[in-house]
């Protein structure tokens, strides 16, 4: 899932979920087992690994699809790059958390008034 996140053309983004869909190798089937009609993106004796890749790999590409590619986010915090789904109302999300954005906001800060390019998490040091 990792080549779906972060910064990239779209041909090259539909390439990897398109990837992960292949792998994921089902058809989706609507099923009524609970009496209720609902997808299934693998068969039924699929195991949970194959539910679980099957499912993801849809859901990346409803997102690609429906809710825009750019939306498959990477965190912008440099020792971070966690993935994210960008469901901010404007699409502009570059934080995989507000802890990240508020750390990330702190080591700029610091960098700007000192010069200092300590990350937010370095121990605090007392000056005498």
């Amino acid at each position: 899932m990792a080549a779906c996140f972060g910064r990239q053309d779209l041909e090259e983004r539909c390439q990897a979920v398109n990837t992960l869909l292949a792998d994921a190798s089902s058809s989706p089937r609507i099923s009524l087992h609970d009496g209720r009609p609902h997808l299934h993106y693998s068969t039924t004796d699929a195991d949970a690994a194959a539910h679980i890749r099957a499912v993801t790999a849809a859901g990346l590409a409803y997102v690609v699809c429906s809710a825009g590619a750019e939306r498959l986010g990477r965190c912008a915090r440099h020792d971070c790059g966690l993935a994210f789904l960008d469901t901010s109302r404007n699409g502009r999300r570059a934080y995989c958390s507000v802890r990240c954005a508020n750390n990330d906001a702190v080591a700029r800060h610091r960098e700007r008034l000192h010069g200092d390019a300590r990350p937010s998490t370095a121990p605090k040091t007392r000056r005498t």
